[in-house]
């Protein structure tokens, strides 16, 4: 089990800076329950883990890379027949 801090909370919402070639997660974010921002390190009364959000998250991030890799298969089929046809 996950402490029971804002960044481990359904709720909470990381900022973001982004830098030249990448974006790093900031100490704070906003939390949607309360409407206000927040540190990642405070607790509160309304915690709830995101435990589900994250499954929820993988599950569709797994459906994509699927998706993906099947589009991938596609065009390699394609390029692979038109070469056959093309000698």
């Amino acid at each position: 089990m996950k402490t029971q801090k804002c960044k481990n909370c359904t709720y909470y919402t990381a900022y973001y800076k982004q830098w030249a070639a990448c974006y790093s997660r900031l100490n704070n974010g906003f939390c949607t329950k309360h409407n206000k921002h927040q540190t990642q390190v405070k607790t509160c009364e309304d915690f709830k883990s995101n435990e589900r959000k994250k499954r929820v998250r993988e599950k569709i991030l797994f459906e994509a890379l699927a998706q993906s890799i099947n589009s991938i298969n596609d065009i390699a089929q394609i390029l692979k027949e038109r070469e056959v046809d093309g000698e």
